[in-house]
């Protein structure tokens, strides 16, 4: 049976007010927070949302979960099929498993692939995580 040991979150943005986040080929953090592993088997279970501006034709976006500032969890790329200053909004969820016993420090970055692409993080920026034991 899984216990509930550990829960963070970072809420930099929640879509209510106005944010602007410039993205461009160099990774930008959007949020960070901090949860305990427990020994043994665990699962760490984070949720991401955010909220996106195409400024030119749809740019693609990288997502990179980051643990103790190293990737951790595989890129997750994300195609915006918008025109230029149309929104969406972006949510995926990922596992890391079996993570070391300790705190650690999760964090969130964004990146555009190719030399023409730009987009903005307009918010929601929502992004958390619970860690289980089993």
């Amino acid at each position: 049976m899984a216990s509930l040991i550990s829960v963070g979150s970072s809420v930099p943005s929640n879509g209510n007010s106005p944010y602007r986040i410039n993205v461009s080929d160099i990774p930008v953090r959007l949020a960070a927070f901090g949860l305990i592993a427990p020994s043994g088997s665990n699962r760490i279970f984070l949720n991401a949302t955010v909220g996106i501006q195409s400024t030119l034709v749809n740019p693609t976006l990288v997502f990179q979960i980051l643990r103790d500032n190293s990737e951790v969890i595989t890129t997750i790329r994300q195609q915006v099929l918008l025109t230029a200053n149309q929104y969406q909004v972006i949510s995926f969820n990922a596992v890391d498993i079996d993570v070391p016993a300790g705190n650690h420090g999760y964090a969130i970055t964004a990146t555009v692939e190719g030399l023409l692409a730009n987009a903005v993080i307009t918010g929601p920026i929502i992004f958390s995580g619970e860690s289980y034991s089993f």
